[in-house]
């Protein structure tokens, strides 16, 4: 459920994941196309592009207001600055998570907008019963006449600016798909229902319940006797006496999430426990970030044993919106860490014990049908030679320092001797460079340079006579402090530069 792909740079870890979020969000397509890098690659941009599967990277500077939530500055209506609780990629693929595939058929939108409802005040009455058994809301001023007329008339203009706006919140903001919350009383939430239908008017009411309630909207009731408190969700406020007004201070995630650490079970028929769809979030760099800054108290709820649903489920307060939050057991975390960086060992030790780990070696396998050859048609492996490189590398720093198989790619395709130089220019030497601190000897001992004649050679020793530039007595005294290094670059045009990395022997 969680894990990290590890190894040196250039062993293809990035691209590794993009068959790893198939195994968990579409198996049948990797099984199909695993030998398509670009059939694989199509369908993981789609997965991204629906955010069933997502991506991003650890710096620095990334903090848990990025990750989980946190305040962004803004601007009201009034041009006057605010700040607004917005929450991070983590927290809003969990919101996802939690409701996509819940309530499959009762044609919840996505992300839904949550009203409030109030059916005939607070309590139980015959006109509430009604209308949670009959899947329906009704609302008064029944005299107003159906809200789809083109003229209002009288009773409808005589009502205050309230009462008109509640009756166009009903007949045309809600949309089909959005989220009912029927109140019980002013701190409890009685009911919980999606809207399933359009704005419709009555003439003549059923039996039982008031005259006036002639304002309909068909509607599933999900939830209902419910006398859960609102107060924990809605920044302990409570609820206010106006009959329809849209909620903004949770989303449908946090109220189901919130629904389902009460116990509360849905209604028979409404079975919200139907096969939610795996989400994934990719992590890059992962050992980059500040593990314990970011994280926070995610750090725990992240084990599959305090997901929801489980026997050891962990519930948090989150430290900006107050809210409860837990994480959903169809969320999957997969890290990728560059272990030139950091090693394994000096990861921080919690997120050690919640990840698994899958080493990402250099494959010098791959490239040992491949050779580049030079104009006198002599040519080098590949392969052999990046093995040879990577076993003095492990002598000289550690096996965590190896060069990834990844640089050298694509030769595969195109073999060719100007390639080989591009790479080596480009990518191989400032590598090593950044391994060794610039240490130019050991840097030219990994490419065998003192086994090679000087024309081939990669990197020089610095041939500047001392004695012209200090005098004789001084340059004597230098002869073994001078560290002058400067590199050939007619060797990377050199077919025997490359053949001398793997033979010893001048």
């Amino acid at each position: 459920m969680n894990q990290i792909l590890y190894g040196p740079p250039g062993t293809g870890k990035t691209h590794a994941t993009i068959k790893e979020t198939l195994r968990i969000l579409d198996p049948a397509h990797l099984q199909t196309y695993e030998d398509s890098p670009k059939k694989l690659k199509e369908r993981f941009d789609a997965l991204i592009t629906s955010e069933q599967a997502r991506f991003v990277t650890f710096h620095q500077s990334y903090s848990y207001e990025d990750f989980v939530e946190g305040l962004r500055a803004t601007t009201n209506d009034d041009k006057q600055p605010e700040y607004v609780i917005e929450p991070g990629v983590f927290k809003r693929l969990c919101d996802d998570a939690r409701t996509q595939g819940v309530q499959p058929n009762a044609g919840i939108r996505s992300n839904p907008r949550i009203w409030k409802i109030s059916i005939n005040g607070s309590g139980a009455s015959p006109t509430k019963n009604y209308c949670i058994n009959h899947g329906e809301a009704r609302i008064g001023w029944g005299d107003t006449g159906d809200l789809r007329a083109e003229e209002r008339n009288d009773y409808y203009k005589k009502l205050g600016i309230g009462d008109q706006g509640t009756l166009t919140y009903f007949a045309q903001d809600i949309v089909p798909g959005d989220i009912l919350l029927m109140l019980h009383s002013a701190e409890m939430i009685g009911a919980v229902g999606v809207v399933t239908g359009d704005y419709r008017y009555d003439e003549m009411t059923p039996d039982g319940i008031r005259d006036d309630y002639q304002h309909v909207r068909l509607v599933t009731w999900l939830y209902h006797d419910l006398k859960l408190s609102i107060l924990p969700l809605n920044d302990n406020k409570q609820l206010t006496l106006k009959t329809v007004y849209p909620i903004d201070r949770f989303t449908w995630g946090d109220l189901l999430s919130y629904l389902e650490q009460s116990g509360v079970v849905p209604v028979k028929g409404n079975d919200a426990t139907g096969e939610r769809k795996p989400h994934v979030l990719i992590i890059d760099e992962i050992n980059r970030g500040n593990i314990s800054r970011i994280f926070g108290e995610l750090i725990t709820l992240i084990e599959p044993s305090k997901r929801v649903g489980k026997e050891d489920a962990l519930i948090a307060v989150l430290p900006y919106s107050k809210k409860p939050f837990s994480v959903p057991d169809n969320v999957y975390l997969i890290g990728t860490m560059n272990t030139a960086d950091r090693s394994l060992a000096g990861l921080d030790i919690a997120l050690r014990r919640r990840f698994t780990f899958k080493e990402m070696p250099p494959r010098p396998d791959l490239l040992d049908g491949t050779v580049v050859k030079g104009a006198n048609m002599e040519g080098v492996n590949i392969g052999l030679m990046l093995r040879k490189m990577n076993e003095r590398i492990e002598v000289l720093l550690d096996r965590d320092h190896c060069l990834g198989h990844a640089y050298f790619m694509p030769l595969h395709d195109t073999p060719t001797l100007a390639g080989l130089g591009f790479i080596f220019r480009q990518q191989i030497l400032p590598l090593l460079q950044e391994y060794f601190f610039e240490d130019w000897e050991r840097i030219a001992w990994v490419l065998n340079d003192q086994n090679k004649s000087p024309v081939q050679a990669f990197v020089q020793k610095a041939s500047t006579n001392l004695a012209s530039l200090f005098g004789p007595g001084v340059a004597e005294n230098l002869q073994n402090m001078d560290r002058r290094w400067r590199i050939n670059a007619d060797a990377f045009g050199n077919i025997e530069s490359y053949r001398g990395i793997i033979e010893v022997a001048a």
